[in-house]
């Protein structure tokens, strides 16, 4: 079973191609039971997005909470998607699912175009490096299921310059300062409550505008698509191009969102 999160689609296309290669079955983490009965050597997968240098919240909140019956230290896995650092992941997840019983037995890290905005200087990819790096991802990923299905106990991330530092600090800054109170609105929403819908931990109501709760995991699934680009947040993302994956990625015409 593969467990996934995705905000813009990164990640949810690669959980959708490691379950069709290894005849799998894939779980919207946010949507996840508690509980789940492991057959055989059943593999078990974690599929998610690298924010600042770690997993999202919601991926470790699942760890913490989830019971695999019949767990005889199945063979477990992640693949972390990132435009630039991972940071060390690979260590965390380790550590992370060790304290709650389960061994990672491999890693593995997707460059995938950029969806994030909430940064001074940082924009989307063209379109024509989207192409190329969802081409790229498609070749890497044949062989990372090439080694799940080998059971191969390898750890291929990229930590980068600094990488410890940036995952023990970096990260519980970006969860404290990152906040929902940096999201606002334009005179250009026009309530279609596409960003209601779009949320994957239901964190917004759109009454007269989106409001959004204290659910949030900074995925900018609502920014990015916005249909009017209403969505703001501080004074980063005006005037940036937005992203959402795209199957159009995959045949070499534009995307549109």
């Amino acid at each position: 079973m593969i467990f996934y999160f995705s905000g813009t689609g990164n990640s949810k296309w690669v959980a959708e191609e490691l379950a069709a290669k290894l005849n799998d079955n894939i779980i919207f983490i946010p949507k996840a039971k508690k509980e789940y009965k492991l057959s055989e050597n059943e593999k078990i997968g974690f599929v998610f997005p690298i924010y600042a240098w770690s997993a999202p919240k919601c991926v470790f909140d699942f760890i913490q909470q989830v019971h695999f019956e019949n767990y005889k230290n199945n063979y477990t896995y992640f693949v972390c998607t990132c435009h630039t650092q991972t940071g060390k992941i690979d260590s965390i997840m380790k550590k992370t699912l060790k304290a709650y019983g389960l061994d990672c037995h491999a890693g593995f890290f997707l460059k995938m175009p950029n969806n994030y905005l909430l940064a001074p200087f940082v924009h989307t990819d063209s379109e024509e490096k989207q192409l190329s790096l969802v081409a790229r991802a498609e070749m890497e990923l044949k062989t990372i299921i090439n080694f799940i299905n080998n059971n191969e106990r390898i750890f291929n991330v990229k930590a980068g310059i600094g990488s410890a530092l940036l995952s023990m600090i970096g990260h519980p800054l970006f969860e404290k300062f990152m906040t929902v109170k940096g999201f606002y609105v334009t005179e250009a929403c026009n309530q279609c409550g596409i960003c209601e819908k779009v949320c994957p931990v239901n964190n917004i109501r759109v009454t007269t505008k989106p409001i959004w709760a204290n659910r949030c995991e900074l995925c900018q699934a609502c920014l990015n698509y916005c249909p009017q680009q209403a969505i703001q947040y501080g004074h980063y993302t005006k005037n940036k191009k937005r992203y959402a994956f795209s199957k159009t990625l995959l045949t070499g015409n534009p995307p549109s969102l």
